[in-house]
């Protein structure tokens, strides 16, 4: 029972130790993404692709429901959201 306890409880005094001696793990691996520079490159305006022009939102299902047997409509601001 004693040793199933210690057991669940291992991998948090491992972490706990490995802090405590101030190694602090995958350390070198965030300084090395960090350092990494990433060059962008630019493409011609031709190569992307265009825009889509924003379509507006329309109440669908229950909310279609609610605003069809309201008295009047919700706010526009509960719509969009």
């Amino acid at each position: 029972m004693i040793l199933q306890g210690l057991l669940c409880i291992a991998p948090a005094l491992a972490l706990a130790a490995v802090l405590f001696a101030r190694r602090y793990p995958g350390e070198r691996l965030l300084l090395a993404a960090g350092t990494r520079r990433r060059t962008r490159r630019l493409r011609p305006a031709s190569v992307l692709a265009p825009l889509r022009p924003t379509l507006a939102r329309v109440p669908r299902g229950g909310l279609l429901i609610a605003c069809e047997l309201a008295v009047r409509p919700p706010p526009l601001a509960l719509l969009t959201s």
